[in-house]
């Protein structure tokens, strides 16, 4: 359900603040406290957003008040050329920014050293991440046009570095990463709690995700575990 509730607020402090009553600055003895209490759900009128989820539900609204705005949002529009990969991320993105499907990308790159990296991206988080201008964040616009090539870094949900064979294992506010000791890497949806397994063999989670692989001349070949998302009712 869209919280139009949220446009009132320029920001995520002044929306902090809406919360906070007179008792607050009685008792507590800084602003900064009562906006951590606020922040920690230390309230009886209901749920308090994240700073990420404010800024997700204030995008929803302007969405719908603006939809132009929406359209010129999509990284997608500025694809060039016909590659595979390229299309299908295209074909993802408004879905995955709408929360109808959440993809996660493997991607395998062999270095000049003869080395590979190879990862596992949330590709709606890393949308969101480069239009908030966050940290390690990815050029999608770049990307699209084929002025950079995508590349797994140790900041994705998974990160595996075949040299040093250091491996990095990320949660984020899509996904819980999981070690199965039967099943494999596993990733757990926050929103609906279903278990996404990220290989090809037969397993209890297998309807829960559709494997895609692409073949590309950029790189070589991506492949899309794409969810299709439970909404809470």
């Amino acid at each position: 359900m869209t919280d139009f509730n949220v446009v009132k607020f320029s920001n995520y402090e002044d929306y902090l603040r809406s919360f906070a009553i007179v008792q607050d600055y009685r008792y507590l003895p800084c602003h900064k406290t009562v906006r951590t209490v606020t922040k920690l759900g230390y309230r009886d009128n209901g749920n308090v957003y994240t700073e990420d989820q404010f800024l997700i539900a204030k995008q929803q609204v302007e969405s719908l008040l603006r939809p132009s705005v929406v359209m010129h949002a999509f990284y997608s529009h500025y694809l060039k050329g016909d590659d595979p990969a390229l299309v299908a991320l295209a074909e993802r993105e408004a879905p995955n920014v709408q929360q109808q499907i959440s993809t996660i990308i493997f991607l395998e790159i062999h270095q000049k050293s003869g080395f590979a990296i190879s990862g596992y991206i949330d590709f709606e988080a890393s949308l969101r991440n480069y239009r908030l201008d966050g940290p390690n964040a990815v050029n999608w616009r770049a990307i699209f046009q084929t002025r950079k090539l995508l590349r797994p870094q140790p900041s994705d949900i998974v990160f595996y570095d075949w040299r040093s064979r250091k491996i990095f294992a990320n949660d984020n506010d899509n996904y819980t990463t999981v070690a199965h000791p039967e099943y494999g890497l596993l990733f757990i949806h926050k929103g609906d709690h279903k278990f996404i397994p990220v290989t090809n063999r037969k397993n209890p989670f297998s309807s829960n995700v559709h494997r895609t692989m692409i073949k590309s001349k950029l790189y070589g070949f991506m492949t899309f575990y794409d969810h299709t998302v439970r909404k809470k009712t």
